[in-house]
């Protein structure tokens, strides 16, 4: 029986940035909340749904702790990693090829960067795997893999396996992901979703999610699910009638979506009576100019005027948000970090994801930045989204580094936390009664 070795590099969970550590080894509340969605890589659980019985599965998960046995010989391994695990990535192709392993390699990273991944992995597959692995697997057992396996259309989800959640280790995980949907019409320069999947937007069945949402329930009876959608929501109908199946399955769950959530009151309802806990929101920026940066189509500067009543009717409906803020753009000063800070505090957010604008490979704003050569480091284990890697126009690098632990600092601050907390529970309260007439 051939051996597969699925392995997910360890990454650099919160940067270099020496500001942001400070307050980490004081404050171990932002890990707690963000444990929440530290779910097993889906990407390489959806290709193992795929590899046929004559193969013996190893998932090897070092990015929650698991050490690679790069004494043991797997006829393949494969490797997905994003920027900033991208070079722990090619360190272990490196060590695999020496043993003699296969080694294979995709993911958002790979596809865009693929004469650079080319130079460490013996294959690499760019773009959506599903169609291409099958391929591969064929090829590789008649001793003709290719060096490049290339998704030219974006795949069609009603042909996307089960994920094989059976091959963790379910000490892991108290969390598990579930991809219901992919593309997204929005156009924000940072993103590199649309170069992976498009913005065409596709979705599974019902009947596939609720398959996928009982395969988790078999491994995990009293699962947390992320739905690991780009925004999940936008054609309301489906989502509609998806929301009315999971309150069947009696999940506790989240996901990422967009503020226009908000508009449809039903399709809220919904969510809450269906376990929907919290909503990850990206907001971004607290000012015009600063989401006019981020868009060229300039769709969530439409959307800033209604930001503080949407995030009120999605709290009236007994649903948390995680809010999504970038700092760095062109027009941001000093005063961003302030001011998103009030923002969060005024409306409630239950918690907060405060990062620095970063350039990633393949998007807008890294070509845009590299042509001008704003981009100061192009060591990828720094595109964190908490390092500083581009010369920012009103502020110092420095000042942006410093700027993001001081939000953390007081949004995460005990005062702050219990302020929240008891929004929290006062807004569950009113959500329970209301939901009860």
């Amino acid at each position: 029986m051939r051996k597969i070795a699925l392995i997910v590099p360890k990454g650099s969970k919160y940067g270099k940035n020496e500001y942001l550590k400070s307050f980490l080894e004081r404050n171990n509340v932002v890990s707690s909340f963000y444990g929440a969605w530290e779910t097993p890589n889906l990407s390489l659980l959806t290709i193992a749904g795929i590899i046929p019985d004559s193969y013996e599965i190893s998932f090897i998960d070092e990015d929650h702790g698991m050490e690679i046995p790069f004494n043991e010989y797997f006829d393949i391994v494969a490797l997905t990693g994003m920027t900033q695990q991208i070079y722990r990535a090619y360190e272990i192709c490196e060590e695999f090829k020496k043993k003699g392993s296969y080694v294979v390699i995709g993911g958002i990273h790979a596809t865009i960067m693929a004469e650079e991944a080319l130079k460490y992995a013996d294959t690499v597959f760019i773009g959506e795997g599903e169609s291409t692995w099958k391929k591969f697997l064929k090829d590789f057992e008649e001793g003709t893999p290719c060096k490049k396996y290339i998704c030219r259309e974006y795949i069609d989800l009603s042909k996307s396996p089960v994920p094989r959640y059976e091959i963790l280790d379910k000490n892991l995980y108290s969390s598990y992901s579930i991809q219901t949907t992919r593309g997204c019409p929005r156009t924000c320069n940072y993103c590199t979703l649309p170069i992976m999947y498009g913005s065409t937007y596709r979705h599974k069945s019902v009947k596939q999610i609720v398959e996928e949402i009982k395969a988790v329930q078999r491994f995990d009876p009293d699962p947390f699910i992320f739905f690991a959608d780009d925004n999940m929501f936008i054609q309301k109908e489906h989502s509609k009638e998806l929301v009315k199946e999971i309150e069947k399955l009696g999940i506790v769950w989240g996901t990422q979506t967009d503020i226009s959530v908000a508009e449809d009151q039903e399709l809220l309802e919904l969510l809450y009576k269906s376990g929907c806990h919290w909503l990850f929101i990206g907001f971004e920026n607290v000012s015009k100019d600063g989401l006019n940066f981020l868009d060229d189509k300039k769709w969530k500067a439409t959307q800033l005027n209604n930001y503080e009543r949407s995030i009120e009717k999605i709290h009236q409906s007994g649903i948390h948000i995680w809010g999504s803020f970038m700092f760095g753009g062109d027009s941001d000063t000093s005063s961003v970090f302030s001011d998103t800070l009030d923002f969060t505090l005024r409306n409630g957010i239950y918690s907060g994801s405060f990062t620095i604008l970063t350039p990633l490979p393949g998007t807008q704003l890294f070509n845009q930045m590299s042509e001008a050569k704003r981009i100061i480091d192009y060591d990828w284990s720094r595109y964190t989204f908490w390092d500083v890697v581009f010369k920012p126009v009103n502020i110092s690098s420095d000042e942006l580094a410093k700027g993001v632990a001081w939000v953390y600092n007081q949004f995460y601050s005990k005062d702050n936390v219990s302020d929240r907390t008891a929004k929290l529970k006062n807004r569950l309260r009113q959500a329970k009664v209301k939901a009860e007439k």
